[in-house]
C-alpha cells in the first residue's frame, strides 16, 4: 500500500498536528497491506495466496491485480461493517452472520417492560436493528433542541424543574463504602476509577444485606464483561456452587468473565448469559429461576437511561408475577443500580408515569428535560464524545448528549446561565427522574433511598439507587 501522510497530534508540540507517515507494508507472509488508519496499523488478518489484501479489505484496494478475477465483495445487509462475497450471500445470512436475527427465547416478548405503546417510528426502528455493537443516534432524540426554544418556554421549564426538585426530592447523602475483596486489587492497578466504583457498590451491597444469601440469584442487567457479577462471587467468598448468576445485555462481548463464575471447585455456580433487549425480558422465563425458587439480588454498574427504566418494570413485573403463584416472601431481597445517562431516557419507557402527571410534566416536557440533564455532565469538556459517529464515550462505553450546547464555556449561553448554573439544572434534572423511580418502586412494598456512591472526581454519574423490601 503506497505511503500517505495523515495528521497526528504529539504529545511533544503541545496538541498541534505532525504529519503522521505509514509505515512500510509488513513483510511477514500473507499478511493483509490494507493500513487501518483509525487503529494506527495494518490489518492483521491473513490474505490468500498471490494475494495482497484479505477478505474485507479487496474491495477498499484495487490495485492487486491478482484480486480482479475474484467474485464481487458486498457490505452485509444485516451489518455493513463487514463484506462477503456476493456469490456466498445467502448462506451468510441463514448460518454465519453474527448479527443475524437469531430465534427468539422463551422468555422474550416484544415491548413487555415499556409502560405505554411504543410510535411507531420507533417500532420501525427496532425492526432495523440486528446488531446492537453500533448504537447511533435515534432520531427522535436528535429532533429535541433547546436553543430553538423561546425564552419564554425555557424559563418555564428550568422553573417546572425548580418547583419538582424543591417538593420531591430528598437530601442525598454521600456514602463511598469500599469492601474488602476489592480493595486487594487496589495495589496492583494504576487506574482505580472503576474499582472505587465496584468497591463502594459491593460496600452497599454488603450493608443493604444483599449478600448475605449466598444461594440467591445475582442478576446483573447491562452486564457487560460481567464483572460486577465476578466481584460479588469474591465477596461472598461462595466457593462450592451455591450461588447462581444471571448475566443480561443485548449484545455480545468479549472477554467475559463468565468461566470465572463458575468456580474451580468440584460444584460449579450456574452461570447463564442471556443476550436479549431488557425491554423485552419476562423474567420468571429465564431457564436458571424458572428452575429453582431462589431469591433474586439485580444489580448493575451503571445502566444508561430508558435501561434503568425498563429495568425496574421487568423487576417489578417479576414480583407481581411471583405473588400472583401465591408466594408470600419477597422475591427480589435487593435491587442495586449506578444510574446514569439521562439524556437518552424513554418517556414511554419511564415506569411512573402518574408522577409525571403531579409535577406539570408532559411528553414534550419530559423529552427536554432529559436533554437538559447533559447540562451536567457535559460541559466545560468534562465529558466530550469521543465519536460523534456512534455518540459513545470512550472511556466508559456510555451514551453521551450530542446536544448544541453541551462545550460552550462562555457566559453568552443561550439560556443565559452561566457554566456553574446550567450544570445544577441539569443535577436537578436528573434527580427528579430517579425520585419518580424511587416512588414508583415504593408502591410494590422496597424501602427506596439514592445515595451519592462514590465522588464527582471519580464518575460524574455517581448517584446510585438501592431498594429491599420493607420489614413487616
Amino acid at each position: 500500500m503506497p505511503k500517505d501522510t495523515v495528521a497526528k497530534k504529539s504529545k511533544k508540540s503541545n496538541g498541534k498536528s505532525e504529519p503522521f507517515v505509514i509505515p512500510p507494508v509488513p513483510t511477514k507472509p500473507q499478511q493483509c497491506h490494507f493500513f487501518v488508519l483509525r487503529k494506527r496499523r495494518y490489518c492483521g488478518l491473513p490474505a490468500k495466496k498471490n494475494l495482497k489484501y484479505c477478505g474485507e479489505h479487496l474491495t477498499a484496494c484495487a490495485d492487486d491485480e491478482n484480486a480482479k478475477d475474484l467474485p464481487k465483495r458486498i457490505p452485509c445487509p444485516y451489518d455493513n461493517s463487514h463484506t462477503i462475497f456476493e456469490k456466498d450471500l445467502e448462506n451468510h445470512l441463514k448460518n454465519r452472520c453474527n448479527a443475524r436475527p437469531r430465534e427468539l427465547p422463551k422468555c422474550h416478548s416484544l415491548n413487555v417492560n415499556c409502560t405505554l405503546p411504543l410510535s411507531q417510528e420507533e417500532l420501525d426502528f427496532q425492526k432495523s436493528i440486528f446488531s446492537h455493537q453500533k448504537l447511533h443516534v435515534q432520531p427522535w432524540l436528535a429532533r429535541v433542541r433547546l436553543n430553538q426554544l423561546s425564552k419564554e418556554e425555557l424559563e418555564s421549564l428550568i422553573d417546572k424543574v425548580s418547583f419538582a426538585y424543591d417538593a420531591h426530592v430528598p437530601l442525598i447523602p454521600m456514602e463511598k463504602l469500599t469492601h474488602s475483596s476489592a480493595e486487594k486489587k487496589r495495589q496492583f492497578i494504576s487506574n482505580t476509577k472503576h474499582l472505587d466504583q465496584l468497591s463502594s457498590l459491593l460496600g452497599h451491597l454488603e450493608k443493604n444485606e444483599m449478600l448475605k444469601d449466598k444461594t440467591a440469584c445475582f442478576t446483573e442487567f447491562g452486564a457487560g464483561k460481567g464483572d460486577l457479577s465476578a466481584f460479588v462471587k469474591r465477596a461472598i467468598n461462595e466457593e462450592n456452587g451455591e450461588a447462581t448468576y444471571l448475566l443480561i445485555d443485548r449484545k455480545s462481548v468479549r472477554n467475559k468473565a463468565d468461566q470465572a463464575l463458575l468456580g474451580h471447585s468440584e460444584n460449579k455456580s450456574r452461570v447463564q448469559r442471556q443476550m436479549i433487549d431488557i425491554k423485552d425480558l419476562v423474567l420468571s422465563k429465564v431457564d436458571c429461576i424458572a428452575d429453582n425458587d431462589k431469591k433474586v439480588v439485580a444489580m448493575s454498574k451503571h445502566l444508561c437511561g430508558c435501561a434503568t427504566d425498563i429495568t425496574l418494570k421487568c423487576l417489578m413485573n417479576y414480583v407481581e408475577h411471583e405473588k400472583s403463584k401465591g408466594q408470600q416472601s419477597e422475591p427480589i431481597t435487593g435491587i442495586i443500580i449506578a444510574l446514569c445517562c439521562h439524556q437518552i431516557c424513554r418517556y414511554e419507557m419511564y415506569p411512573n408515569q402518574d408522577y409525571l402527571k403531579s409535577i406539570g410534566v408532559s411528553k414534550t416536557d419530559f423529552e427536554r428535560l432529559c436533554k437538559m440533564t447533559s447540562w451536567a455532565t457535559c460541559k466545560n469538556g468534562r465529558r466530550k464524545p469521543s465519536n460523534e459517529e456512534d455518540n459513545m464515550d470512550e472511556d466508559n462505553n456510555h451514551a453521551v448528549s450530542d446536544d448544541e450546547d453541551n462545550f460552550d464555556e462562555t457566559a453568552n449561553h443561550f439560556s443565559g446561565r452561566d457554566a456553574q448554573e446550567r450544570e445544577a439544572i441539569g443535577y436537578k434534572c436528573k434527580r427528579i427522574l430517579d425520585a419518580g423511580r424511587v416512588k414508583y418502586l415504593e408502591q410494590f412494598g422496597f424501602d427506596v433511598k439514592l445515595v451519592y456512591y462514590v465522588d464527582l472526581a471519580t464518575s460524574l454519574e455517581n448517584c446510585a439507587l438501592i431498594a429491599t423490601p420493607k420489614r413487616k
